[in-house]
């Protein structure tokens, strides 16, 4: 029963930003992607032996998976010798290495996970001093929610590949393989994709807290009619406020863009990969649908579909992280709009502090970025427009060559 309540109450903490993601973090060191570990006494980073050696198993399984499906595929696949059987094998090595990819570059960067929730701490602690807490509450119901929802999906998805090939494949020890490569691969993709959205996540909401935090403190207020006789002295107040805490504001805003390089330096690897997968796989997939329903060959269609629909997942996934990037510098350029209708309405003196600081927000952009690309709707909207491209010409050539042949 007390270890019942111990589990209880480490799921439902949430006193600090290391409780808001700790059972995401108990996670990433049983699967050895986190290994560098911080006590929390004392601050000290040290390296887990037990989490190493789960890395390091977890490093030999993906390479053996790679390789030994390989040649697994090349022995047992007499009977599953179709062009659909081969794209699929073809797809999983695929899927393969960029899992080996994925788990070197979590390793190379498990030190920064922990510089990056130090900046959001930080943050918090001064915030709690400046009588504006976070809500970590909601922030850890938003993410364990999305979280299970995540798991479901990914589970339904898994289950479906698990039955396609139980159903397609004839030979048992290739099915065994086929799946296991799918089960490890699937949860080292997925586990870094949770990672990333859950620290944009969490930078996105300090952004907008930030926001808020200046206009409360700084803008007048524009309250409803009953209370309409007291705005008066209420803006003689806010203009009252002194420059420090006009510092202190771009003092957090400088915390949460060291935030956001580190993010940019942890993930830069795994967020070129995933951007560089995101545009061949679902066109494939889209594609291998449409010449399955569309012809009378029904071969691996449920596998075919499955792919389908969990590429076009992973596309979504993939744009859950434009759009917290598009948040994040959308917070930040109301924050300079903020800045300026500040100055403009009655407080002049502010002027110069007020430019200089909305020059270094707007020289310094915090979106993520793949090279000089920033992530944004642009980005994903060009993606989109370059996939129906695609699908398109495959499309076209498909209709021509049936046309070809008929003749």
């Amino acid at each position: 029963m007390v270890r019942r309540g111990r589990i209880v109450k480490f799921l439902l903490s949430h006193s600090d930003v290391y409780d808001v993601i700790n059972l995401h973090l108990l996670a990433l060191k049983m699967c050895g992607e986190l290994f560098v570990v911080r006590k929390r006494n004392t601050n000290q980073l040290y390296i887990s032996w037990k989490s190493f050696a789960c890395f390091l198993a977890q490093l030999l399984c993906l390479l053996a998976l790679v390789i030994g499906g390989h040649f697994a595929h090349q022995r047992f696949s007499e009977k599953d010798a179709t062009y659909l059987h081969q794209g699929t094998s073809v797809l999983i090595r695929i899927s393969g290495v960029f899992a080996i990819v994925i788990s070197i570059s979590n390793a190379i960067v498990g030190k920064r996970i922990w510089a990056i929730l130090e900046c959001f701490d930080r943050y918090d602690k001064r915030m709690i001093l400046l009588n504006a807490t976070v809500d970590h509450r909601t922030q850890k119901l938003a993410i364990m929610v999305w979280t299970v929802l995540f798991c479901a999906g990914v589970a339904i998805f898994v289950g479906g590949f698990i039955f396609a090939i139980v159903t397609n494949y004839s030979n048992p020890v290739l099915q065994l393989v086929t799946i296991t490569q799918i089960i490890i691969f699937v949860m080292v993709i997925v586990s870094i994709l949770c990672q990333m959205v859950i620290v944009m996540y969490m930078a996105s909401f300090r952004f907008y807290h930030l926001r808020r935090f200046f206009e409360v403190n700084f803008l007048p207020w524009q309250p409803s009619s009953f209370v309409l006789n007291e705005l008066p002295t209420v803006n003689e107040f806010r203009r009252l406020t002194d420059s420090a805490l006009f510092t202190t504001v771009m003092e957090l805003y400088h915390t949460l863009q060291e935030a956001m390089r580190l993010i940019h330096k942890a993930y830069s690897v795994q967020l070129l990969s995933m951007t560089v997968s995101n545009i061949p796989s679902p066109t494939l997939a889209m594609f291998a649908t449409y010449r399955s329903f569309m012809t009378s060959n029904y071969d691996m269609q449920n596998l075919i579909v499955t792919m389908s629909l969990s590429s076009i997942m992973y596309l979504l996934s993939y744009y859950m992280l434009i759009f917290l990037s598009a948040e994040i510098k959308r917070e930040s350029l109301q924050l300079i709009k903020s800045f300026h209708h500040f100055t403009n309405l009655y407080n002049a003196e502010f002027e110069r502090i007020v430019k200089i600081s909305a020059d270094q927000m707007n020289d310094s952009s915090v979106a993520l970025h793949l090279g000089p690309i920033e992530l944004n709707w642009k980005l994903a909207f060009s993606m989109m427009s370059t996939m129906i491209s695609y699908l398109v010409i495959l499309i076209q050539f498909d209709r021509s060559s049936v046309g070809i042949a008929s003749l």
